[in-house]
């Protein structure tokens, strides 16, 4: 099992800013695959998965990208299908499944999604693809150790829950657990 698989049966939300921080790394590496190999090994021995399934999982996510033209930005569509399955499953745990708590998850969010969609460059229409945005923005913040304002880093505990309320869903949907 490669990393990759652990974070999509554990908590889909994290599997998707996963993709999305292995895409920017692969850009960053300029497809060189003596670096993305080193990364798998690296990935492999600190999570305790296989390193030839890790490098040959990496590996096709670079080849990916250049078939279908993303060497520059962008998601390939191994990435963006889980972002339509979890835009579905918002409509579903809003009407036909009634989800209380991920409804109060949804509404708590509303105010931060407002503020990051009036901040976005790009036109994003979901807003499950809108929370997922912010939180990699977010995580890419923390990651550069630069300051986030008291109010900013609330709304992304907002956003955080209602990432959380949604993983669940997808759990119990998708893995009845």
């Amino acid at each position: 099992m490669t990393l990759s698989e652990k974070k999509k049966k554990e908590h889909i939300i994290e599997y998707i800013l996963f993709l999305w921080q292995i895409e920017d790394l692969i850009r960053a590496s300029n497809f060189t695959p003596e670096i993305l190999e080193h990364w798998a090994t690296e990935t492999a021995h600190r999570e305790d998965t296989n390193p030839e399934k890790e490098k040959d999982w990496i590996v096709s996510i670079a080849k990916e990208m250049r078939a279908q033209g993303k060497e520059e930005s962008g998601h390939v569509s191994t990435v963006n299908e889980p972002v339509v399955e979890l835009a579905h499953l918002h409509e579903m745990l809003l009407g036909p499944l009634d989800d209380l708590r991920y409804k109060e998850a949804f509404e708590a969010a509303n105010p931060m999604l407002h503020d990051l969609v009036a901040k976005q460059k790009e036109d994003v229409s979901h807003p499950v693809e809108q929370m997922l945005i912010g939180l990699y923005g977010w995580l890419l913040l923390r990651m550069k150790k630069q300051s986030i304002s008291p109010e900013s880093e609330s709304g992304f505990v907002a956003l955080r829950n209602w990432a959380n309320e949604l993983a669940k869903g997808h759990l119990r949907v998708y893995y009845s657990e």
